[in-house]
């Protein structure tokens, strides 16, 4: 009697908040051929303006775009469906899920928790991304989002570790382990590592839970009462918001650059936490470009011909935005 073996689908999630370099990390991975050629990309942007979709589209493997908004809040049944369907239509072997920066990561896991993908896919790694430089910026102003994206995981990775001291490392480190004790941390630069050194199996013991009911306990020491307080539960539409600009003249690196220093030192744009685009630049060209606090990246592209800016943040003041890129 022949037995009938149903292959899974194998699942990386590559999760982290805005700018931590989830597209530089997959780019990384296929430019190195870590995944075979039956895989997918589902990768979702908050925001009107899709940028890393054409970015990833450079390594020639499929897309599935969500732009409709962050997938745990608002399109929670459309990126369900959009996994069956890639299952159903691709028979991947592997599938590679880009959330959007401010989705928490315990939704998602929930969603291909269901029982609809239990004989279909298997969880292999849950990635979240950390950008080093800013991690007590934004666990300070965006805890909620934040943690929910560190206690998920079970491989945490540092990006940008090469720009801060070993001290300053091992301070963040341990700072995650308060809050995750059981994910695997990697600190080295990128560039040490091989691509296969990320995926390969989770090597601790203690494996992190894929679903967790995330609670603080605050102890009231007065009284000797202990409280069970449940972090609260915002959507990602409630806390950032996103705003695209369509730039009608052309522009150079160098003064986009110079306007995006302008916005870290000044508060009258409002919490700027993101920024992406694709700009035309004076001499005819175009240009990708990136940029999170402390950082502004560009490069030159031939596979697109868009002239936008896709701000994301909070608080943000769109005529003076209007005014600085007009």
């Amino acid at each position: 009697m022949e037995v009938l073996v149903i292959m899974k689908t194998t699942v990386d999630i590559f999760s982290g908040f805005l700018g931590s370099g989830k597209t530089m990390l997959i780019r990384k991975l296929l430019s190195e051929k870590v995944y075979g050629k039956n895989t997918v990309i589902i990768e979702n942007e908050f925001g009107e303006v899709g940028i890393d979709g054409e970015v990833l589209r450079e390594s020639n493997i499929e897309i599935k775009e969500i732009n409709a908004g962050c997938i745990c809040c608002q399109v929670s049944g459309s990126f369900g469906d959009a996994v069956l369907e890639v299952i159903n239509k691709y028979n991947p072997d592997n599938i590679i899920i880009e959330p959007s920066g401010v989705a928490k990561l315990s939704e998602i896991l929930k969603i291909l928790s269901s029982i609809k993908f239990e004989h279909k896919l298997t969880i292999r790694n849950i990635f979240t991304l950390i950008d080093i430089r800013n991690y007590n910026m934004y666990l300070r102003n965006f805890r909620e989002f934040y943690l929910n994206q560190i206690k998920e995981a079970n491989k945490i990775i540092l990006s940008r570790t090469q720009f801060v001291s070993e001290e300053n490392i091992k301070e963040v480190v341990n700072s995650l382990k308060k809050y995750n004790s059981k994910a695997e941390i990697i600190f080295k630069p990128w560039d040490e590592i091989k691509g296969s050194t990320f995926i390969k199996e989770n090597e601790s013991e203690n494996a992190v839970e894929t679903i967790r009911d995330i609670e603080e306990i605050s102890i009231i020491k007065n009284k000797g009462i202990k409280m069970f307080k449940k972090e609260a539960n915002h959507t990602a539409k409630e806390v950032f918001e996103s705003y695209p600009i369509e730039l009608i003249k052309g522009t150079s690196t160098d003064e986009m650059q110079k306007k995006f220093q302008f916005i870290s030192n000044s508060s009258k744009f409002g919490k700027i936490v993101r920024a992406k685009g694709i700009i035309k630049g004076n001499d005819g060209l175009y240009y990708q470009f990136d940029y999170v606090p402390n950082e502004f990246k560009a490069r030159k592209i031939t596979w697109s011909n868009k002239n936008v800016v896709s701000i994301i943040g909070s608080e943000l003041n769109k005529k003076e935005l209007i005014n600085l890129f007009s």
